[in-house]
């Protein structure tokens, strides 16, 4: 075992090899990353991620010994695990990460490992953990339109007793058109929102307007969980 900066590609920290995207023989090098960490007992009742923002490319995780979940593939986009059920509280833990330079699935190798660029390995974003009440929103998906209309889908973990609550604000947290709330449902599920603003400034690649969303849940007076995103119109 040796130390190695995460983030990066471990060819630049002194592992493996270089290999060009045009190579027919590239390295097949695997990397066996291992990190203890400590939890709160305060985070029992809640539910933690593991949060990945890419690695190169085929990624098994593991805590504690057990696998978090399916093998990632893909290396240039963000995925989690749901490890809630996995950590120790209050005590230590351990995460065991198993890269793979090349992927098993040869659609991700063709789309991502052949090309006019080198080919690198590791864990090359950060990995951290987040920490949601047992409801949460997880995401968000949002349409703006040019004429101010706003859809926009909210995926999470709600009660019947919960209300969710969207509000349209300008980046500096002032509010921009009406409050709009929706009854929440027992269980995991999807919940649209949908509302209309007058005369927004547009996005343009030009003028890179932007506004940001407040998407809330609540149970009567009470704030249970809240996510901020930005997007253009």
């Amino acid at each position: 075992w040796s130390k190695i900066a995460v983030p990066s590609n471990w060819e630049q920290q002194g592992f493996g090899g270089y290999s060009y995207g045009h190579d027919k023989i590239k390295t097949k090098e695997v990397g066996m990353y291992k990190h203890p960490f400590k939890t709160d007992r305060e985070w029992k009742g809640k539910k933690v991620f593991i949060v990945f923002e890419g690695a190169m490319t085929d990624t098994e995780v593991k805590i504690n010994g057990k696998q978090a979940g399916a093998i990632h593939q893909g290396g240039f986009y963000q995925f989690k695990y749901d490890i809630t059920n996995l950590l120790n509280y209050g005590s230590n833990n351990v995460l065991e990460v198993k890269v793979s330079k090349m992927s098993a699935d040869s659609s991700v190798n063709r789309a991502e490992r052949n090309g006019d660029f080198w080919v690198l390995g590791g864990i090359y974003r950060p990995v951290y953990l987040t920490i949601v009440p047992a409801n949460y929103i997880e995401r968000v998906a949002i349409d703006a339109k040019a004429d101010g209309s706003f859809y926009m889908d909210v995926y999470g973990a709600l009660k019947e007793s919960h209300t969710l609550e969207a509000e349209i604000q300008t980046l500096s947290g002032e509010k921009f058109g009406e409050v709009v709330q929706v009854p929440g449902s027992s269980g995991k599920g999807k919940w649209i929102i949908k509302s209309k603003v007058q005369d927004p400034a547009l996005w343009t690649a030009e003028t890179p307007n932007l506004y940001q969303v407040v998407v809330s849940i609540r149970e009567g007076l009470k704030t249970i969980h809240t996510i901020t995103q930005r997007f253009g119109f």
